[in-house]
């Protein structure tokens, strides 16, 4: 960590880290502060970033930071940083991106079922693939890791635990699925929902390299069933299964995980056949459509092509003892057409022909394999044979017993005893418990021959249930494995209220033996899971067995219709955060990127995955607008959608977000959402040329059409000022700014649509960076050459992110100046807002610059830092070319904000850059811990400043001590020269989600 003997003061509000301070800096680094602010500084990691980034290709000048910095995702916030065409880069982590990440032993669920701490798959990740979530469809899925990540924490870390017992340790931003999509840790409460993915899996363990199958097993097995065509055939077919990696079989072969499950569900609802005379395999796989998709996937997963899904109507005829039942239904299927693929089943142990008339049993070798691999057979068997979870119809409370049952003819009968006792002891190993083998006499069928039914009882023993339903589980079962995820949640969330009855139960005898009353106990032990009834039959009534679940608790069908709501068909439950605790972490920290559009992996069960100001200005006084104020504050909260996740009212039509990327304001002057004098007075004329919408993804554009118009939450935020002070009084002229006057600020980004974009191209540049040959001293500062067509992709889509913000920003520019009207027309002489102006605060940008004595075309990164542009500059408006373009700094919540100007020191200092708002000092977390949000309310409405906030978290995340103080950071760029005080402004209302 850099410490302050490190850096050499060149100016009074100057400090700098000279080149020589590291081998692989290409120029120096350049620090804006002034002696308090940098004691705030020294504590993180945000200098050591800083020199990271004077390490980058084709950098120029030096690197620098702004008076607000801190720690950020690779580059520092508040730091600006210039690259050089044609040779320099263009990096993300300039433009604004964070990395969260898990606590090592935090078990991550991979495609196959089994859990991995995710510490252990540093070296096995790029062959893994992982269970996730496609929450877009609302369904599970499987997806590959594209890169895998680990470093020391650079935020605080946490333990979430829920209200199931369930827990996960992480970092602060690392973000939950919940009911308002992703959202980091550190905003979270308890309280909160989030998403759980109740399956629990068995560990992995290595597999041995033990043989299964050889080229001699495959021989024996065609010479008894191939027919006649000799060896020749024989040969082909050992050729064919060497070519797919299938010969020699061992339990490490890649292809046995998908040759399990097939076989489990053979076993279950299949056949393997040799058909006569010519020997030809056939394997057909019966189930219903949905299911048989993934079956044929996996078929295909080792090398086998399966046919298209069959479909008949069948009638159905089942006697019993006392009637007879016909019913009729469709029966799909499909086959495999494949000798090869029939003979490498038949050597695993899959009987051959109709497994009723001959005698079969587990195969041995699967009580030598790792338990995952175990289940993944157990777990398809299960897929095709019993039944779902099944609560009893008159006390739904607990679940019928789980029952396997098996028909066996003949001389054959013993064989299915042996079979169900084999099941037994392998369900043994997974804590599942065993009853009673039943067998029972069926009809005679039209040959003679009565059968036999044996049935396996499993049960149903809570601890038991939930070790069948969650560690082994369903494959090639949708509707199963959905309905077991439930009822192990519901199973746990029955034991939790039973061990609080049973911890309540000794106290309770303990406060009738002292001599207290029923009611003095009940008012000392009583609450939602131990009641009246409870205590009075426990310590009074002489219970003598462990305490269940309350009657009054809830049925399954009433969990399921609440637990699930709004996730689809996923497997996905909603858990409540019990608690989240702060952790002393001195270990590092892990996190992978995934392909998945949905981005997203499950660990330890939970489903884990550019902004700017704008500043409105009115002709009315704070005492015109005083009797209005809280009505207007209510109006501008209802009107401006705010919040995590939260949509807007405008409604896109086909095509017309693309438009918006790439029109940016101009698309809203279009759509009435803007005027002339609102493009002059924004950014670039509020659209950046060359944006393009098809260098965006799908995801980020669904993740953007609908929240057009809104706030987003975090230090996003509307709020209604007053003009505190005048500095200068020509340049308050030329912007129409006065002493009392109202004026509002409007700070928020691009929304998720920015976000991911950023996501999108960190795990491109992530897959080339090598290919450049870029060598950086941190991975977080992932680039490309500019003029790359990784780099140029980049540029493009993040223009067009920066176009979504201006468009975003002029939408709720509108929505603002109707509020306004619609509380203060026919009150006050003239409620119009004009605009002042609207900076980006997070941009790539190519720009020419003087550098050491020439004009030099660079790239400029200015993340949490802002342009400011001095006086003379051709790209401000006319009313503002000779006094320097406007500098919005908001200030934190409650405190000034200010307006600046640029200067021609910040031309030739900074790339024509200055800092962007205080700049955050504590941690949200942090923040939330110290200051309670009601009571931050009721502070600010008692120093007169009016809130609207959808979150009482959110609002003590944004509270004034998380901040450095804006008005020393705003006195260093002024004494720098680097922007100039033109205006100071107060709030007397805050709009916040």
């Amino acid at each position: 960590m850099i410490q302050s003997k490190d850096l050499k003061r060149i100016d009074k509000y100057v400090y700098e880290i000279p080149a020589s301070f590291r081998e692989d800096m290409r120029v120096p680094a350049h620090f804006y502060t002034d002696p308090v602010l940098l004691k705030g500084v020294l504590g993180d990691r945000s200098l050591e970033q800083l020199v990271n980034t004077a390490t980058l290709p084709g950098v120029v000048g030096a690197a620098l930071a702004m008076p607000d910095i801190h720690q950020g995702y690779g580059f520092p916030i508040g730091g600006v940083v210039a690259t050089e065409l044609p040779d320099g880069v263009i990096s993300p982590g300039g433009v604004g991106y964070d990395i969260n990440c898990l606590a090592g032993e935090s078990r991550v669920l991979h495609a196959f079922g089994y859990t991995r701490p995710i510490a252990e798959m540093e070296r096995s990740w790029p062959d893994d693939r992982l269970r996730c979530q496609h929450l877009e469809e609302g369904r599970e899925d499987t997806t590959p890791i594209v890169r895998y990540l680990k470093q020391r924490p650079r935020r605080p870390v946490y333990r979430l635990v829920t209200d199931g017992g369930d827990e996960v340790v992480a970092t602060a931003d690392h973000p939950f699925w919940t009911p308002d999509g992703m959202v980091a840790l550190e905003r979270l409460s308890p309280g909160d929902r989030v998403a759980r993915y109740p399956f629990i899996g068995v560990p992995y363990e290595p597999p041995p390299a033990s043989l299964l199958v050889d080229a001699n097993r495959i021989e024996r097995i065609l010479a008894e069933h191939g027919g006649t065509r000799g060896g020749n055939r024989q040969a082909q077919i050992i050729a064919h299964l060497k070519r797919r990696n299938l010969l020699p079989l061992r339990f490490d072969s890649p292809a046995l995980p998908h040759l399990l499950k097939l076989l489990g569900y053979l076993f279950g609802d299949g056949t393997v056949y040799f058909s006569a005379p010519s020997g030809k395999g056939v394997t057909w796989f019966y189930g219903n459509r949905e299911d048989l998709a993934e079956i044929r996937t996996a078929i295909a997963a080792v090398g086998f092509t399966p046919s298209r899904i069959y479909a008949r109507k069948r009638r159905h005829q089942i006697q019993t003892a006392h009637d007879e039942y016909t019913f009729e239904g469709e029966e799909t299927a499909i086959k495999v057409n494949s000798s090869a693929f029939a003979a490498l089943l038949a050597a695993l142990g899959m009987p051959i022909g109709a497994k009723t008339t001959q005698n079969y049993r587990l195969p041995p070798w699967l009580f030598d394999a790792p338990r995952w691999q175990q289940r993944l057979f157990l777990a398809a068997f299960f897929g095709a044979e019993p039944s779902a979870p099944r609560p009893f119809t008159d006390r739904n409370h607990n679940f019928q017993l789980p029952v396997l049952s098996l028909n066996e003819q003949g001389q054959f009968v013993e064989s299915g005893r042996q079979f169900l006792e084999d099941l037994s002891r392998l369900l043994e190993g997974f804590g599942v418990e065993t009853k009673t083998i039943t067998r029972r006499a069926e009809q005679v069928n039209q040959n003679g021959n009565r059968s036999h039914r044996w049935r396996l009882t499993l049960s149903s023993r809570p601890e038991s249930l939930i070790n069948l339903w969650g560690r082994v589980g369903f494959e090639f079962n949708r509707r199963r494995k959905r309905l077991a995820g439930l009822a192990v949640e519901y199973l746990k969330r029955k034991q939790q209220q039973a061990s609080k009855r049973n911890q309540a139960a000794q106290p309770a005898a303990a406060m009738q033996a002292a001599g207290h009353t029923l009611a003095a106990t009940y008012a000392e032990l009583s609450d939602d899971d131990v009641n009246r009834r409870f205590l009075e039959r426990s310590p009074y009534g002489g219970r003598r067995t462990s305490a269940r679940a309350g009657h009054r608790f809830e049925t399954f069908d009433d969990f399921c219709r609440h637990a699930v709501a709004g996730l689809g068909e996923s497997g996905m439950v909603w858990a409540t955060i019990a608690a989240i605790e702060p952790l002393a972490f001195d270990d590092s920290v892990y996190d992978f990127t995934v392909a998945h559009p949905s981005h997203n992996f499950i660990a330890n069960g939970f489903v884990v995955s550019n902004c700017g100001v704008r500043l409105l200005a009115s002709h009315l006084t704070r005492e015109e607008i005083a009797p209005y104020l809280s009505d207007l504050a209510t109006v501008l909260y209802q009107n401006c959608p705010s919040g995590v996740g939260k949509g807007g009212n405008i409604k896109l039509k086909p095509g017309e977000l693309e438009r918006l990327v790439e029109q940016g304001a101009r698309w809203a002057l279009k759509r009435g959402f803007a005027t002339e004098a609102d493009l002059e007075h924004t950014e670039e004329r509020g659209c950046i040329e060359g944006a393009s919408a098809g260098k965006v993804s799908e995801r980020a554009k669904k993740r953007g059409r609908n929240q057009v118009g809104t706030l987003g939450a975090g230090n996003h935020f509307i709020e209604v000022d007053v003009v505190d002070a005048i500095f200068d009084e020509e340049a308050a002229r030329r912007t129409g700014l006065f002493p009392g006057q109202i004026v509002v600020q409007i700070h928020c980004g691009s929304r998720g649509f920015g976000h991911q974009v950023c996501t999108d191209y960190v795990r491109r540049f992530q897959k080339v960076v090598h290919q450049y040959g870029i060598k950086l001293p941190d991975r977080e500062l992932v680039c490309a050459p500019l003029s790359s067509p990784e780099g140029q992709d980049y540029l493009a889509a993040m223009k067009a992110a920066a176009n979504y913000a201006f468009a975003n920003r002029q939408v709720l520019a509108y929505h603002i100046r109707r509020s306004f009207e619609a509380v203060l027309a026919g009150k006050v002489k003239n409620p119009h807002l004009y605009q002042v102006y609207d900076i980006a605060h997070n941009m790539a940008k190519v720009e020419t610059h003087t550098i050491g004595g020439r004009r030099v075309k660079v790239c400029v990164h200015r993340k949490g830092a802002t342009r400011a542009f001095g006086p003379g500059s051709p790209v401000l408006p006319d009313a503002y070319r000779d006094i320097g373009q406007p500098v919005l700094v908001p200030g934190s919540m409650g405190t000034a904000s200010w307006v600046l100007l640029g200067t021609a020191g910040s031309m030739t200092r900074t790339f024509g850059s200055t800092c962007h708002g205080a700049g955050r000092m504590m941690s949200r977390s942090k923040a939330k811990k110290t200051v309670r949000g009601s009571e931050l309310r009721q502070e600010m409405e008692a120093g007169g400043i009016h809130v609207r906030a959808g979150s009482m978290p959110g609002l003590a995340e944004e509270a004034p001590i998380a901040y450095k103080d804006v008005d020393r950071v705003v006195e260093v760029v002024h004494g720098a020269g680097i922007a100039k005080k033109l205006a100071r402004l107060i709030p007397i209302a805050v709009i916040k989600g």
